[in-house]
C-alpha cells in the first residue's frame, strides 16, 4: 500500500497493484432496524455475501440516529484506512428521494454520506458511487 500511496499523486488513474497479497478488502455494513423487521438477519446475509466476495474484514454496525451513523463511519474508516485497498459500504434503512431515514425520522442525504467517505478515506482508495 505504501507504493500505491507514493504513486497515486502522479497518476490520474487509480493504481491497482499487480500483487494483491498485501491488499486488504473491507466491508462496512451500517443497518437500521427501525420499522424494519428482519433487518439483522438481512445484515447477516449481506455479511456472508461480502465474505464470499473476498472481503478480509467486515464491520457490521446497527445505527438509529444521524449523528450515530456519522460517528460509526468515521471510527470504522479510521480503523481501516492505513491498510484499505477496497471498501464496500452498505447503508441499510428506509428512505426516499436520495436520503436514508434514521429511527428519529431524520433524513440523511446519500450524497452527505459519500462526501464524508471522500473526506475520511485516503486519496489512493477509489470511491465509486
Amino acid at each position: 500500500m505504501a507504493d500505491v500511496q507514493r504513486l497515486s499523486p502522479h497518476s490520474i488513474n487509480h493504481i491497482i497493484p499487480y500483487n494483491q497479497e498485501k491488499s486488504k478488502r473491507f466491508g462496512l455494513i451500517l443497518y437500521s432496524s427501525h420499522h424494519r423487521r428482519g433487518a439483522g438477519e438481512e445484515a447477516d446475509k449481506l455479511e456472508q455475501s461480502l465474505h464470499t466476495a473476498g472481503c478480509d474484514k467486515i464491520f457490521k454496525l446497527e445505527w438509529s440516529q444521524a449523528e450515530e451513523l456519522e460517528n460509526m463511519i468515521d471510527s470504522s474508516v479510521a480503523d481501516m484506512k492505513d491498510s484499505c485497498s477496497l471498501l464496500i459500504v452498505c447503508v441499510m434503512s428506509h428512505g426516499s428521494r436520495g436520503c436514508v431515514q434514521s429511527g428519529k425520522g431524520e433524513f440523511i442525504p446519500v450524497n452527505k454520506i459519500l462526501q464524508q467517505l471522500t473526506l475520511a478515506l485516503p486519496d489512493h482508495v477509489p470511491l465509486v458511487s
